[in-house]
């Protein structure tokens, strides 16, 4: 176990050693003082070893690397974000696409058809008075954007029928009578 350390330590001076006297024997041949050119080899072989250095400790030593190319996915919450032009005060095409979607099916589970003209009242009453004209329209506002999410609000989707028990009794102590 000793012996692989050693040859493992000797193996890693071998780079900084033969930078040192490529280094130096390069620089004494063009022309550089004695001294300096051995000063720049120790040096370089200095930053050799430092660059062939792994730290034992360092967490970084053999841990996988990042992908080079990695695409960037954004998600729908900051797509539509910046959908929301607040300077303005207008909503980009997607938000409000978005938002008469899920008006539309609110609106389906009450049974209102927003393609049929006979249930133009019952928008109006639902969603208030020319919402859905609005959110239709060229230019949708924050403000319609917010009116209609005060409207989804109040048009929360039908809840299932109410339990005969509650879900904390256990069903073997109901009465059967």
């Amino acid at each position: 176990m000793r012996r692989r350390k050693t040859i493992s330590a000797v193996k890693s001076l071998i780079a900084p050693a033969t930078t040192c006297l490529l280094a130096g024997a390069v620089l004494s041949a063009l022309g550089v003082p004695s001294v300096f050119a051995w000063g720049w080899a120790v040096l370089a072989a200095a930053a050799a070893l430092f660059i062939g250095m792994q730290l034992p400790d360092d967490a970084r030593a053999d841990a996988p690397g990042r992908a080079l190319h990695r695409e960037h996915v954004g998600s729908d919450v900051s797509r539509l974000a910046w959908a929301i032009n607040l300077q303005t005060g207008t909503v980009n095409e997607a938000v409000t696409r978005r938002v008469r979607a899920t008006l539309r099916r609110r609106l389906q589970r009450h049974g209102v058809d927003l393609d049929d003209e006979r249930h133009g009242s019952e928008v109006e009453w639902l969603l208030g008075p020319g919402l859905w004209q609005r959110l239709n329209g060229r230019r949708t506002t924050t403000d319609d954007l917010r009116d209609a999410l005060a409207a989804m609000e109040r048009l929360v989707p039908a809840t299932s029928p109410p339990l005969t028990t509650s879900p904390l009794t256990p069903s073997h102590t109901k009465d059967p009578a």
